[in-house]
C-alpha cells in the first residue's frame, strides 16, 4: 500500500491505493528482442545489471537471478489483475505489508485500476546482496516499518532489488521491486520508488497563497492528530468551506513532499449526489518540512487557490 489516498465520489468513497497489488495484467513482449530488450525466454538483453555496490556484473549470475525473478513479477501482476488474493499471498513475503492476509482482515477493499494502462516493462537493474539499508532508502518504508522493524521483518534472509523502467510504473511510484527470501525462495516484499525528498523539504517550496476570501478553503488544523498510525508521523486536516465563492467541479488537496494527495468532487448524476463544499480531507506532512497546495478544478482549467507551508 502506498501513502497516496485518492477520494472518490465526494465524501462517499475513500480508496487507500494498494501499491502493488492493483492492476491489469503486465507482462514483458514475449517476441524475441522485443520492445522490452528481452529474449524469447524471458531473459534480458541489458548487459547494465549490477551488484548493490554497483559494480560491473561480471558474470552470468545477475543475469540468472533476473531470469528468477521476472516471472515472479509477471505472476504477481497476472494476480493483480484476476483480483486474485490466494496468488497474490503465495508470492507474497510474510511479513510484506503487500501480504493480502493483513490488509484484508482490516477491510481494505482490493481494487485494480492502478495498472489498467500499462502493457510492458523493462527490467533496468538487478541489485544481488541488498541490505535493510538499501529497502529503507525507498519511498513509503517509512510509513510501514518504524524504528528496527523493517530489519526484524527481513532478519538474515536474502535481499534483491530489481528496477523497472516503464512511464506508467514510474508515474505509479511501483518502478522499484523489493524481493526477500522465504523458506529459501524469493517472495515479493515491496514495492515502491525512490525516495526523492530533498533533504532540505524548503527547497521545493512555491510562493504561498492565500484563500483570502474562503472561496474553497475555509481553514487548515495543524494539530490533527491522526491514531494508530505512528506517533512520528504528523498529519493536517484541511476543511472545505461551506459556501464555495468560486465553480469547480473538483477540488484536489495534497501534501507535496510526504506525496498524500486526494479530490472531492461534485457529482448530480448519479443515485447519491456529492459536493466538495463542506468537506475536510486529512493529509500526511513531511515532518522536516511540507506544503500544502489546494486546487480549484472547473473543466480543463486548473487553479492553485491556496498554498501553505508547514514548518516544524
Amino acid at each position: 500500500m502506498s501513502r497516496r489516498r485518492v477520494l472518490q465520489g465526494g465524501a462517499v468513497t475513500t480508496v487507500l491505493t494498494t501499491a502493488g497489488c492493483l492492476g491489469d495484467t503486465l507482462t514483458a513482449d514475449d517476441d524475441a528482442a522485443g520492445d522490452d530488450g528481452s529474449t524469447d525466454d524471458g531473459s534480458s538483453s541489458d548487459d547494465d545489471s549490477t551488484n548493490a555496490e554497483g559494480d560491473d556484473a561480471d558474470s552470468d549470475e545477475p543475469a540468472a537471478l533476473e531470469d528468477e525473478l521476472r516471472p515472479l513479477i509477471d505472476d504477481y501482476l497476472d494476480a493483480a489483475a484476476a483480483e486474485d488474493t490466494e496468488t497474490i499471498a503465495t508470492l507474497s513475503h510474510g511479513s510484506s505489508p503487500l501480504h493480502p492476509g493483513d490488509w484484508e482482515e482490516a477491510g481494505w477493499e482490493f481494487q485494480g485500476d492502478a495498472y489498467a494502462d500499462v502493457d510492458g516493462y523493462e527490467i533496468e537493474r538487478v541489485a544481488e546482496d541488498a541490505a535493510v539499508e538499501d529497502v529503507s532508502d525507498l519511498e513509503f518504508v517509512e510509513f510501514w516499518f518504524e524504528d528496527d522493524g523493517l530489519a526484524e521483518a527481513i532478519g538474515s534472509e536474502e535481499i534483491a532489488i530489481v528496477e523497472v523502467a516503464s512511464d506508467d510504473l514510474e508515474a505509479e511510484d511501483l518502478d522499484v521491486w523489493v524481493f526477500v527470501t522465504e523458506d529459501e525462495e524469493w517472495k515479493v516484499f515491496f514495492v515502491g520508488t525512490e525516495d526523492e525528498t530533498p533533504a532540505d523539504p524548503t527547497e521545493a517550496f512555491e510562493e504561498p497563497i492565500e484563500d483570502e476570501e474562503n472561496d474553497v478553503v475555509a481553514k487548515i488544523d495543524w494539530e490533527f492528530d491522526q491514531d494508530n498510525l505512528g506517533e512520528e508521523t504528523e498529519w493536517a486536516r484541511v476543511h472545505l468551506t461551506d459556501s464555495p465563492g468560486v465553480d469547480a467541479d473538483t477540488v484536489r488537496i495534497e501534501s507535496t513532499i510526504a506525496g498524500t494527495e486526494m479530490e472531492f468532487y461534485n457529482d448530480e448524476t448519479g443515485a447519491a449526489s456529492s459536493t466538495w463544499a463542506g468537506a475536510t480531507g486529512t493529509v500526511e506532512l513531511n515532518p522536516d518540512g511540507d506544503q500544502i497546495v489546494v486546487t480549484a478544478i472547473d473543466g480543463d482549467d486548473e487553479r492553485v487557490v491556496h498554498r501553505q507551508h508547514y514548518e516544524p
